[in-house]
Order: structure tokens, then sequence, then C-alpha cells
């Protein structure tokens, strides 16, 4: 987490002297999206660390900052480049970032350390083959899928915005809102899934969340109905984060069900894996969400500018949608029973 705490905010400052677009690219691109990788993993695991009664909800706890720092930052950024430009406002944001992870990599404890791998050392430690099992494989095909839908409404809200007739200021605004939802679900998810199941709360989340992309987003033609969906789809499921590993930055539009995601995900790895095992488990699958988190939104632009929006968002539905029958398959052959908490 150190590392990252210092190459993070590095990338946004150096960014702030860029003249060329690669420049642009490696910097606020490449560095700190790796420094923001260094940070924000490691950070996923520890929760579930501390908590056995209750660990969904203290997961949800834990990551709803980042949707309370949403709701501050994108109205914020907004104010700096209007006053004093996009290069200030990258150092600002770098510097009070740099100031934040400090504090928090300072107070940030593991109360485990992975166990020796059976593979040995270096690459093969992170293959560790007392983990694989079909449930491993099923929560990493979940793990892989579940970006392809769930982040594109997050960046393509304020490009919906301006196609249904709203100006940029509503977009930020969108987002805001869409934070400050994303934090409240986080929290009542992981609430609900310690009494539900987390597989089972996973599941109905990314479900619904799939569902209301490819029917209310499909037919939002007003900036209120967009806003509804946006709190509806974020706040009911797809925040699989939460549940699907405790488990990507990214705090988006799909309100209730989007928040699963993030804040849940931890609890299930925990769940496949064991607490002591955690730390590789989120390693491993974030590695295979890394495509979707890459080509996924590029994808849903491509479609949008080609063929229009309706093959965008059915295209991230379905992909939403598909994610669920996986945490479904997994949650039935952990515990084969139709009603089961689990």
């Amino acid at each position: 987490m150190l590392i990252g705490t210092v190459v993070a905010p590095l990338g946004l400052i150096l960014a702030s002297f860029n003249t060329a677009l690669w420049q642009l690219y490696l910097t606020q691109g490449i560095l700190t999206g790796i420094g923001g990788a260094f940070v924000f993993s490691p950070s996923l695991t520890l929760p579930p660390q501390w908590f056995s009664k209750n660990r969904a909800f203290a997961c949800g706890i834990a990551v709803s900052g980042s949707g309370i720092g949403g709701v501050a930052l994108s109205p914020m950024t907004q104010r700096l480049i209007a006053t004093m430009g996009y290069r200030m406002a990258l150092r600002i944001l770098g510097a009070m970032i740099f100031g934040i992870l400090l504090i928090a990599t300072a107070l940030a404890r593991s109360r485990y350390r992975p166990p020796p791998s059976s593979n040995g050392g270096g690459l093969g430690a992170l293959f560790d083959k007392s983990m694989m099992s079909i449930s491993f494989v099923l929560l990493s095909i979940f793990a892989f899928l579940v970006p392809f839908g769930y982040i594109a409404p997050f960046f393509l809200a304020p490009t919906y915005a301006s196609y249904i007739g709203q100006d940029a200021q509503a977009g930020s605004t969108l987002v805001s809102i869409l934070s400050g939802m994303n934090a409240i679900c986080r929290i009542s998810l992981g609430y609900f899934a310690d009494r539900l199941g987390n597989m089972n709360t996973m599941f109905a989340a990314t479900f619904l969340s799939g569902i209301f992309t490819m029917v209310i987003w499909q037919f939002s033609t007003t900036y209120a109905g967009f806003v509804a969906y946006c709190v509806l789809c974020k706040c009911l499921s797809l925040y699989i984060k939460n549940i699907y590993l405790y488990t990507n930055m990214d705090d988006g539009v799909d309100g209730l069900t989007c928040g699963a995601f993030v804040s849940l995900f931890p609890v299930v790895a925990a769940e496949v894996v064991g607490v002591e095992q955690i730390q590789r488990a989120i390693g491993l699958t974030y590695g295979f969400s890394f495509f979707g988190n890459l080509v996924g939104t590029p994808i849903i632009g491509i479609l949008q500018s080609n063929y229009g929006w309706t093959s965008a968002i059915q295209f991230g539905g379905s992909m939403t949608v598909g994610a669920s029958l996986f945490m479904l398959a997994l949650r039935y052959r952990i515990k084969p029973k139709i009603w089961a908490k689990k």
C-alpha cells in the first residue's frame, strides 16, 4: 500500500506537466492506475480478516468511503478546473490524495499472512494449487464478466445525459448522486447479505442490475427517468463489488444494485477459499477482471458510436446478467439447495 500511496498521486502531479497525449497515458493513465491498484486491492482484503460475524456489513461500511469521496470529488474537481485550470487541479488532487492515502496506509493492519504456497515461491505462489477448485473457477469467471457491464454506466452517464438534452453540469451532478447512493447501498447490501447470504445477495444484485440496464435504461428518454434508473440500479445490486469480493474504483451509475460488486466480492471470496487465502484470491480474481475493466467500456463506446445506444445498453446488461448466472452456479455448488442462506 505504501508504494501505491506514493505512485498514485505522483501520476496525477506529473500529468499536470504534460504537453502531449501520450504523456497523459503514461502518467495519469498507467502510473496512477498502477498506484491505485497497489492501494485498492490490498485494502479490500483487510476487513474480512477482522470480522466473522457481520462480515459483509463491516466490508460495506469500509468500502462506502469511495462513494462518499465521489460525492465530493466530482463537483470539487469541476470547480477547481473552472477556477484554477486543469493543471493546478491535478496538482491539488494529487497532494490531497497523497495525504489521505498516507493516513490510511499508516492505520492499515493485516491479521493473517498468506500461508506458504504449495507451488513454492515466485509467480507460482500466486497460482496456489490449494485454492484451485470448480468453485474458484466459477468465482473467477464471474469476476471476468462483471466489469464488461457494471463500469460502463458510470463512465457513460455524462454522455447519455448530454444525449437526452442535459449539459455537462447535469452529468457531473448525476455522478455525484450515483456516488452518494453507492455509499448508502454498499452499507445496506452488506447488512442484508449477513442475513440472506452473501452469494444470494450478490446474485440478486447482479441479476437485477443487468435487467434494469436492459429494460429501464433502454427506455429512459428523460433526465428524471435516467436518474431513477441510476439510483435504482446502483442500490439494488451491481455494486457487486461489495459482495463479490468485498469484493473497482468505480462508483457509478448503477446505484442500488451496483454496490454489491465492491462491497460483497471480498466476502464471497473469503467463503470460497478461506480468510487465510483471501489476499491471493483477490489478487488473482482481480487479475481476471482486468480484461473487462480495460476493454468493457471501450467496447460499449464503439457499439454506441457505430450502432446506437440500444446495442451498447443491451450488451452491457446482457454481460451483467450472464455474470450473475455464474454466481448462482457457485452458490448452488457450495450449498445445493434452492432456498439456502449462503
